[in-house]
């Protein structure tokens, strides 16, 4: 863990989540009864999230697209696929968040390095982050386990949901077998909620990415959901 002491986050920016029109159906409505509503209900609802530059900074576009993606293209992909029932809590908190903070990960004592790779922490409690996102910009994953215990390590795992991974390539299957371990993914039954072990409730959820021109596509990779859903990339403009 030593490694970690040598890792600190410098704030880029914040945004705020609230809702286009107060009145209409919002996403943390659809988490109450969640089998009662369509997929074009809920796309409705997610398109009505408005999603504000509080500071006005100009981030990494992938940011941006990041955000974008998990509070409107994976809560519906996470209700298609059925993947909300093994992730509920995770998936609420989704619903449920008003504020976002963006960091950049440092490296260094007293010279600091900037890392190819932001934190970006959602907020229902202003305190505690329930979600914690690793955007990673290498084209690897080996920088993976040290985020992953920064992130843990300065989080509270009593409010902390879940942890989402974004990675600029598609893992190989050394690194799946990897999480599997990490998860427990061998358990049948508990394999899609994806708990990281020595958490009570923290889980993990891995994303790759790529660009396209001047276009994000993002692929659902962990945990393995076989559906057509989650087998395809989604592209965010």
């Amino acid at each position: 863990m030593l490694e970690t002491v040598f890792i600190s986050k410098k704030l880029l920016g914040k945004f705020s989540v609230s809702q286009k029109n107060p009145l209409a159906l919002s996403c943390e409505k659809i988490t109450q009864i969640p089998r009662s509503y369509s997929t074009t209900q809920i796309k409705s609802a997610t398109e009505n999230i408005l999603l504000t530059n509080i500071e006005e900074n100009i981030l990494p576009e992938i940011v941006t697209k990041s955000i974008e993606y998990l509070l409107k293209d994976l809560f519906i992909q996470m209700h298609q696929t059925g993947l909300y029932n093994r992730q509920f809590k995770l998936w609420k908190s989704l619903a449920k968040i008003n504020s976002i903070s963006v960091f950049r990960l440092q490296r260094g004592l007293f010279k600091k390095c900037d890392l190819n790779t932001c934190i970006v922490d959602f907020f229902i409690d202003p305190k505690h982050p329930c979600i914690s996102v690793i955007i990673d910009e290498n084209k690897n994953t080996s920088e993976f386990m040290l985020c992953l215990k920064k992130v843990i390590r300065t989080s509270n795992l009593n409010r902390l949901k879940g942890v989402f991974y974004f990675v600029h390539c598609i893992p190989d299957e050394t690194f799946i077998t990897r999480l599997k371990f990490d998860t427990n993914a061998f358990d049948p039954i508990s394999k899609y909620e994806s708990i990281l072990l020595k958490t009570n409730d923290v889980r993990l959820n891995v994303i790759g990415y790529k660009e396209e021109g001047n276009k994000y596509n993002f692929k659902y990779v962990y945990p393995e959901v076989k559906s057509i859903k989650t087998e395809e990339a989604i592209t965010i403009h």
